[in-house]
């Protein structure tokens, strides 16, 4: 458990110190219109001008910031120990003379700053509050499909609309699933094995599937609760990123699975009742 511990503050504090290179994604953006194409051209350079200048700033601006924490954690020397609090829910008071949080069972009462490393900024109000809540994904520096035992489903041509961790053992994965296979043109997302639900079943069908030689086969496999891929194992498959998506469960407060995030940070814990609702949800 302290392990494990240990992983996710270490990720986390990858995240937050990490370049933020979402940003400049926005400059290669280019906006559209009904003007005419000469028209849409000088706006576009326009507006990637503009884009880039504010992508520049707010690079540096995040960089800063970083910077200041990574700095102000390092002074304090090497980590001793972690100690896990009895903490289940932390709340953020604005009060007519200043700011403090409390837990949500009054037990522990904090004073003073707190900094978000995720969102590169500190939380001074009920906006910064509540801006915590939703994490896009574009601002933890990390690729899931890179790092994690992780498939690409859907459609790559369209933005991708989140992340899915699921449990290779599971009947809602393979409804989900199935239904993104079946409607692949209007979906596009990463799906990730978590062994968490079926125990030593899940964690060995989990690495038989990452494992397979015929990835896309292993896909369909994973949606039909099928074995097909799983007679030819790659011999250099790296089965530690099972381990790393496990560390995932505290960076992504995963209680239950699936476990969705969509592209801005909006979360499902659960298969959404309807998917195309939660896709649009504001």
């Amino acid at each position: 458990m302290k392990a494990m511990t240990k992983t996710a503050i270490s990720l986390a504090m990858a995240i937050a110190f990490s370049s933020s290179a979402f940003a400049a994604q926005e400059a290669n953006q280019v906006e559209e219109g009904s003007h005419s194409p000469e028209t849409t051209v000088v706006r576009s350079a326009e507006v990637k001008e503009v884009k880039n200048e504010e992508v520049k700033k707010a690079t540096t601006s995040r960089k800063k910031f970083s910077e200041k924490i990574k700095n102000n954690l390092n002074a304090m020397g090497e980590i001793k120990g972690i100690q896990e609090l009895p903490v289940d829910k932390l709340m953020f008071v604005e009060a007519e003379k200043g700011i403090y949080f409390v837990t949500g069972d009054g037990r522990f009462v904090i004073q003073g700053t707190m900094q978000d490393v995720w969102h590169r900024k500190h939380i001074d109000s009920l906006d910064d509050a509540r801006d915590t809540l939703r994490t896009p994904l574009s601002n933890m520096n990390f690729d899931p499909l890179e790092q994690l035992p992780a498939w690409r489903v859907g459609n790559p041509d369209i933005p991708r609309q989140g992340l899915v961790f699921v449990d290779p053992t599971s009947a809602i994965t393979q409804q989900f699933l199935q239904q993104v296979i079946a409607e692949k043109e209007k979906y596009h997302f990463v799906v990730a094995l978590l062994p968490l639900v079926g125990g030593e079943k899940a964690m060995d069908r989990a690495k038989r599937l990452h494992c397979a030689k015929d990835r896309e086969l292993a896909l369909i496999d994973l949606a039909n609760y099928t074995n097909e891929s799983t007679g030819e194992l790659r011999p250099d498959c790296n089965a530690e990123k099972i381990m790393f998506g496990a560390a995932m469960t505290q960076v992504f407060r995963i209680e239950a699975l699936p476990h969705f995030v969509r592209e801005d940070g909006l979360v499902s814990k659960g298969l959404p009742e309807d998917l195309d609702k939660w896709l649009e949800r504001q």
